[in-house]
């Protein structure tokens, strides 16, 4: 015996409902759970210890200037280790693992320079065996009265390694323990203008 033509239309109808559901399901999720009123602590947060310093701070015009004559300013970006107390054997440790980071780069390992950014104790990092001398810069005035607002003084007190963008603009932040692998991972994204999302 044929099914009713009714039954043929519930079955037709259900079918249609459950590849809507599939196909439009998770877009409907997506959009309660982002612009819902809940808390997403319970939520796994994106790998890495960056931070976006927004907005970006611009280096002081003076210190741009005497990057640019050392070296060429196109495409050239900075990696800074920025403290407020003198520099102490971790903190020398810190700036070897960045000039490691820096050799990683491999052929655009020159696009980098690492500096040591001394926000107020007026020493010099010590100089680190079998390397070339750190390039040493002061920042005050606003750009220092900036970052401390931005990373705040007790974090800068203990380091902070920092990026700043061929444009002069410091950009991100991390702590000065940072995995040598992410900072490296980061870094060949920028340089290729890829992004570190």
């Amino acid at each position: 015996m044929a099914p009713s033509p009714a039954g043929v239309v519930t079955r037709k109808t259900g079918v249609l409902l459950l590849v809507a559901a599939a196909c439009f399901g998770p877009f409907v999720v997506a959009l309660v759970l982002f612009y819902g009123p809940w808390s997403y602590d319970w939520l796994p947060k994106l790998p890495g210890s960056r931070e976006w310093i927004a907005p970006s701070i611009a280096l002081p015009p003076e210190w741009r200037a005497e990057l640019a004559a050392q070296v060429p300013p196109a495409h050239r970006w900075s990696l800074i280790y920025a403290k407020i107390k003198p520099c102490d054997a971790t903190c020398a440790g810190d700036l070897l693992r960045l000039r490691q980071v820096q050799r990683a780069l491999a052929r655009d390992a020159d696009r980098v320079d690492v500096v040591f950014a001394d926000l107020g104790a007026g020493v010099s990092p010590p100089q680190i065996a079998g390397e070339p001398p750190l390039d040493v810069r002061t920042l005050v005035g606003e750009a220092r009265d900036e970052l401390r607002a931005a990373l705040g003084v007790e974090r800068l007190e203990a380091g902070r390694v920092l990026i700043a963008d061929s444009r002069g603009q410091l950009v991100l932040s991390y702590p000065p323990d940072i995995a040598q692998r992410e900072l490296l991972r980061d870094l060949k994204r920028l340089l290729s203008g890829t992004g570190t999302d």
